[in-house]
């Protein structure tokens, strides 16, 4: 099999590459939900043609670096890794941690380790000592990996991935952090949900 070949995303086509890979991925997949395109771009530091025109860069990135890498393989893309450095997270926190995210790849462990590989060492090469994720850049935004539930579409905020993804990034050593939950239900059992939630509800309406 052919080698994985890491590029750094330096141009706009590399951009579109790296937003544009899901949609490969997940193309057989009914419960896949696309993000919003712009959206996507800010998150990622990027601009859209909209963007471009019209907005600002997304104020996440005042406070963070991030690199992103895309894995090619025989002249296709087949993955994809952000590296970010939070800095208002190692304040706060006093830690030397950086974040992988945004984490897409073909099922082999050959394409993910190249790219866990080189988010950790561009997070080592700037002082960080640690890493965590996935991370879409970060806790106020998606994050996690799903590790149950495949049979439905995402919930709003959470995100999507195949089963195999568990496996490949523990095969390259991360270990469980914490569980996080999501859950659906019908409009009609807001009639069930105790008081605390009804003054939640309340204050969010006024």
């Amino acid at each position: 099999m052919a080698n994985v070949t890491i590029q750094a995303v330096e141009t706009r086509s590399q951009q579109n590459e790296f937003v544009r890979l899901p949609w490969k991925l997940y193309a057989q997949d009914p419960n896949w939900v696309p993000p919003l395109l712009q959206n996507h771009h800010e998150l990622l530091g990027y601009q859209s043609a909209l963007g471009r025109r019209f907005g600002k860069p997304h104020p996440f990135h005042d406070e963070a670096d991030m690199q992103t890498f895309l894995a090619i393989r025989d002249g296709q893309v087949c993955g994809r890794i952000a590296a970010t450095i939070h800095h208002v997270h190692n304040r706060t926190y006093e830690e030397q941690r950086g974040f992988f995210g945004f984490f897409e790849s073909i099922n082999d462990t050959g394409v993910s380790k190249a790219l866990l590989d080189v988010a950790r060492d561009w997070l080592s090469d700037r002082g960080m000592r640690a890493i965590r994720g996935p991370m879409n850049p970060s806790f106020n935004y998606e994050m996690g990996l799903l590790v149950k539930g495949f049979d439905a579409p995402p919930t709003f905020m959470m995100t999507y991935n195949p089963p195999y993804y568990a496996d490949l990034i523990e095969g390259w050593g991360f270990e469980k952090v914490r569980d996080m939950y999501a859950f659906r239900g019908h409009v009609d059992m807001v009639e069930t949900l105790d008081k605390k939630m009804w003054f939640v509800i309340e204050e969010s309406t006024r």
